[in-house]
């Protein structure tokens, strides 16, 4: 039999020895050190092995990672501080990189803080971003972002382009300058990123516009995303939205105190599940909408909607709890205070296969709005209907109201309308 040892003997004398893991600690000095930094990126790369930074600020300039490597600091303490206020690091071409416990920070910067391109297996754990444009930028990577900060940004926290199998969760963002998470694709297709558990907080709109910006989490085409059990509060925007992305799945998330629709799925979508979210303080709860464009297939079920206050950030009216247009059932909610309806169905022509049933609807000013020049149909059933003091059912020309209340008795209902087992009370 042949020992281990004999193996390693003869591929030392055969110059075939297996690569042994390279680790160094660095310790900070004054001045700059991105050259020690980056030396012992290069030497710990080639082996896959781990650079450990010690407690302390370390002022780099541009530092790589070309490989695969484990960048350690000590999380709160170890300090990589932009010399000329340009960004940190680059991750590029690699299969499986760890960046633990590190601050990244910069001022004045509007480029990414961090960015990562093309890494199969990237893991950012206990890390802090603070300043730049993004906070961290991700192209064509996949792995796990988890108990991170992100705060003082520019443009993002963190925004994932063409993700490949990415968990993003239990991080915090806040005082960001237009979005907190984005998952974006470049074109629309399937993503699966995971975002859950994070707390997202005071996300402004800086670049304006009436929509793209000003959000917690932004969902740009990506499709089979589940994004679940998230605190997000204070956009000036969406607390979720959900641009053109199919098969989403948003539920669990409670939301309060955004300036426009809290959760919003639109556009191009096909098929979403919004359910067991839990929204208050916002100027319009949650709107499934753009069948003009083929935004269609969803189920709004379980939720709860409160204190709904109808002027959003650009001073338009909304007050809605829930407004759906094509191909949704909207099931089992509680939407209580809105000022202007409970539920909201079409909108003008736009308008398609829209079921409600099993809702409660409290002290709404309207309990259930529909559009009077859509086609329907329009399936309205066993809801209680609760203090809707100017109609419990009534038919809108876009904004204008063209009915009277058409569940007092005897009015006359169009063919479009179904409106049956319904609780009304004044």
């Amino acid at each position: 039999m042949i020992s281990r040892r004999a193996i390693l003997l003869q591929s030392l004398l055969l110059g075939t020895a297996p690569a042994i893991a390279q680790s160094a600690v660095l310790n900070p000095h004054e001045g700059e050190q991105t050259q020690a930094v980056q030396n012992a990126i290069d030497a710990a790369t080639r082996n896959g092995g781990v650079v450990e930074l010690s407690a302390g600020t370390f002022r780099v300039g541009r530092l790589i990672i070309s490989g695969d490597l484990t960048l350690r600091g000590i999380p709160g303490r170890t300090v990589l501080r932009s010399v000329a206020g340009g960004r940190i690091l680059d991750v590029v071409g690699s299969g499986h990189v760890n960046l633990e416990g590190i601050s990244f920070q910069t001022k004045g910067l509007k480029d990414d803080l961090v960015r990562a391109e093309e890494v199969a297996h990237l893991v950012v754990d206990g890390c802090a971003f603070s300043g730049g444009g993004n906070g961290l930028h991700l192209i064509r990577c996949g792995g796990r972002i988890t108990g991170n900060q992100f705060k003082f940004h520019q443009a993002g926290g963190l925004l994932s382009e063409d993700a490949v199998g990415l968990e993003v969760t239990s991080n915090t963002l806040s005082d960001i300058g237009n979005n907190g998470i984005q998952v974006w694709r470049s074109e629309k297709g399937e993503d699966g990123t995971l975002i859950t558990n994070n707390r997202i907080s005071r996300i402004a709109a800086e670049d304006g516009g009436d929509g793209p910006f000003g959000n917690g989490i932004n969902i740009f085409r990506a499709g089979n995303v589940i994004v679940s059990n998230n605190r997000v509060t204070d956009c000036a925007f969406s607390g979720i939205r959900n641009n053109a992305g199919s098969n989403i799945l948003i539920t669990g998330n409670s939301i309060s105190r955004t300036r426009e629709v809290a959760l919003y799925v639109e556009f191009a979508f096909q098929g979403a599940v919004v359910s067991n979210n839990v929204i208050e303080q916002v100027a319009h709860g949650i709107s499934i909408t753009n069948f003009d464009v083929d935004g269609r297939l969803a189920v709004c079920e379980g939720n709860i909607i409160r204190r709904i206050k109808g002027v959003n950030a650009t001073g338009v009216s909304l007050g809605g709890g829930i407004s759906a247009e094509a191909d949704t059932v909207i099931s089992n909610n509680i939407i209580e205070e809105a000022d202007e309806y409970g539920i909201g169905l079409g909108y003008g022509s736009r308008t398609k296969n829209l079921t409600v049933t099993g809702n409660t609807i409290l002290k709404c000013r309207r309990g259930v709005v529909f559009s009077a020049i859509g086609d329907g149909p329009f399936l309205v059933t066993d809801n209680i209907i609760d203090q809707a003091k100017s109609g419990a059912l009534v038919g809108m020309e876009y904004e204008k109201v063209v009915t009277d209340d058409l569940a007092l008795p005897g009015a006359k209902l169009p063919k479009s309308l179904t409106f049956t087992g319904n609780v009304i009370k004044n």
